[in-house]
């Protein structure tokens, strides 16, 4: 599972997974959506992206982890700002662009430190996969400012909650894995309860 380090990060690693899953659920059950509906769905998930990150960025200060902290607490800033704007101007072209910059820079934060400190903080490991997929929908959310007006929300949508569902997948399985394995061991027990 990774280098172990003395702090169980399931806890930040599942709350950002469950809420890119509930914002990647909407996108795809949706059945008609709005611009407000764009707009509300997607500063919920941007502001409470940046609230877990923040939370993964205490866990990277309490074991130590050079750079990571200041950089995650970047990022959750970004995802924070870019959700409130995404809020305040309701609005394809806004959110094609404030969203997907936010998602650009952490994915970009996510890729760089998934190859700096992968092997010494364990959800690291993810980042390659995380960072990907939001730099993916970033790349691709102003593309499809081109389509036929109707069909801008879909698409943002659906390029924004695609990528939420690969990483709440990815998350999921990593921090439940993580859960089971400091179930085994008392030690772990006791620090993820201190974490979390």
């Amino acid at each position: 599972m990774g280098a172990p380090h003395s702090k169980a990060p399931w806890g930040p690693i599942l709350l950002r997974s469950a809420i890119a899953a509930v914002y990647g659920g909407i996108t795809i059950f949706w059945q008609d959506p709005t611009l407000a509906v764009l707009a509300a769905a997607g500063a919920a998930y941007l502001l409470l992206t940046g609230v877990s990150l923040w939370r993964m960025s205490s866990l990277a200060r309490s074991c130590d982890i050079a750079r990571v902290p200041g950089a995650l607490l970047v990022s959750a800033v970004v995802y924070a700002a870019a959700g409130i704007v995404v809020a305040a101007v309701q609005s394809t072209t806004v959110f094609a662009y404030v969203a997907g910059a936010a998602l650009l820079m952490g994915g970009l934060i996510e890729l760089v430190f998934w190859f700096r400190v992968r092997k010494t903080f364990t959800p690291a490991r993810d980042w390659l996969i995380t960072g990907a997929a939001a730099v993916g929908a970033a790349v691709l959310m102003p593309l499809f400012l081109a389509l036929a007006e109707g069909t801008h929300v879909r698409a943002l949508l659906g390029v924004s909650g695609g990528s939420a569902v690969i990483i709440a997948v990815v998350l999921a399985i990593s921090g439940l894995g993580l859960r089971h394995d400091a179930s085994l061991t008392p030690e772990s027990t006791e620090h993820s309860q201190a974490v979390n």
